[in-house]
């Protein structure tokens, strides 16, 4: 099978899985990225090591990795209130630093850097998917349609007419062209989403759009450079064609806070 078919089988399961997932409820939803959570953890404790033998143990990094994700998840389903929510949090937090201090390991001050990322930049996303999904799964479809669409945009556009490197010490592949390719595609599919879900208006949902396709390129972009820094073409070999968790997910982590934040802050 060659590498497009298996990128496209691949991410036709992705896309069965996560819609499947939100379209059965937040419980579900929660359980399917519990794994994703802690795959692209793994990754980033990877990528964030001074060489193979230096990476953390597994054990209690991924654990407070999973609680802190766990905590936000049920959050924002309900089944936690804010201040058992903020007891788990911290007290998964408190282990972790523990667990730096007693491993005795060479470099406190980068597993302590990467314990934070591991909280803000991967378990926090995740955990946050929950609180688009409280009325309903529109909002989180919506989202994921919108991200789909800038990345295939700026794939197709870039292929066609890319001419001026978007940030080439980064990513020397991304153009000025597939940006804006992305971009205005991401827009007008936030148009078609305001004419089938009202959830948002017209202008909500375009800002929305906008904001998606801004952030998720400043995502792929942060994961790039997490790549180079590593000397690796991918963060990891699980999604056939594709490379790792983050490798998919490199936009989202970045995308999924600012599309809450948007519609929080415009009251939808």
């Amino acid at each position: 099978m060659n590498e497009t078919a298996t990128r496209a089988l691949t991410g036709a399961a992705y896309v069965a899985l996560t819609l499947g997932a939100a379209l059965a409820g937040p419980l579900t939803t929660t359980l399917l990225f519990l794994p994703v959570c802690i795959v692209a953890a793994r990754e980033m404790q990877r990528l964030g090591a001074a060489d193979a033998q230096e990476a953390p143990s597994l054990g209690i990094p991924l654990l407070t990795v999973s609680a802190t994700y766990l905590a936000i998840a049920f959050l924002g389903t309900g089944v936690l209130s804010l201040q058992w929510a903020a007891l788990v949090l911290l007290a998964a937090f408190t282990v972790g630093m523990v667990h730096i201090l007693l491993s005795d390991r060479k470099e406190p001050i980068r597993d302590v850097g990467t314990l934070l990322i591991l909280i803000a930049y991967i378990a926090l996303p995740f955990g946050l998917i929950t609180s688009l999904l409280t009325n309903g799964p529109h909002l989180f479809i919506g989202f994921m349609i919108i991200l789909w669409t800038n990345d295939t945009g700026a794939y197709l556009v870039g292929r066609a007419f890319g001419r001026t490197k978007l940030l080439p010490r980064v990513s020397p592949k991304k153009t000025v062209e597939g940006f804006a390719g992305g971009l205005l595609l991401a827009v007008l599919a936030g148009g078609v989403l305001a004419w089938a879900w009202p959830e948002l208006t017209m202008l909500q949902w375009v800002i929305c759009a906008t904001v998606v396709a801004v952030t998720s390129t400043i995502g792929d972009l942060l994961e790039s450079s997490f790549k180079r820094q590593a000397g690796v073409k991918d963060s990891g070999k699980v999604l056939p064609g594709h490379g790792g968790i983050l490798d998919r997910f490199d936009g989202f982590l970045l995308a999924l806070p600012a599309m809450l934040a948007c519609v929080k802050l415009m009251g939808a």
